[in-house]
């Protein structure tokens, strides 16, 4: 993704996005930009998204501090057992992995699947 010119991209160890929950995630966060951001960080994401609203809940944070102007480093993040990613008639579980370039907050996304058969469970 590029915003202000910064390009962030996430990339996870053989381009997976579904895990077990409890199983360890691996990945390179790569940034291009024009001069060196302040810091970087990624954040394992759940967010719970209803007709009442969304909450949104960081699970764990790996900051890279003292960021080149352009580079890729690797990350491991260890997901928790619960709560699994689903969809029902009234609530939805996501995941995701998001890279943060300060200042400014330019953001990439990447969405994840955190349950048992790398499946999001379905209800109703």
């Amino acid at each position: 993704m590029t915003d202000a010119g910064v390009a962030l991209e996430l990339r996870l160890e053989h381009g997976e996005s579904a895990f077990e929950p409890g199983a360890r995630v691996s990945g390179v966060a790569g940034w291009s930009a024009p001069a060196a951001p302040s810091r970087l960080e990624v954040e394992l994401v759940w967010s719970a998204q209803s007709a009442a609203g969304r909450d949104v809940r960081i699970v764990e944070t790996v900051t890279f501090a003292d960021p080149l102007a352009e580079e890729r480093r690797p990350f491991i993040l260890a997901l928790p057992a619960a709560p699994y990613s689903f969809r029902g008639a009234l609530i939805e579980v996501s995941w995701s992995l998001e890279l943060t370039a300060y200042p400014g907050q330019q953001k990439t996304r990447l969405a994840l699947t955190i349950a048992p058969g790398h499946r999001a469970v379905q209800l109703g």
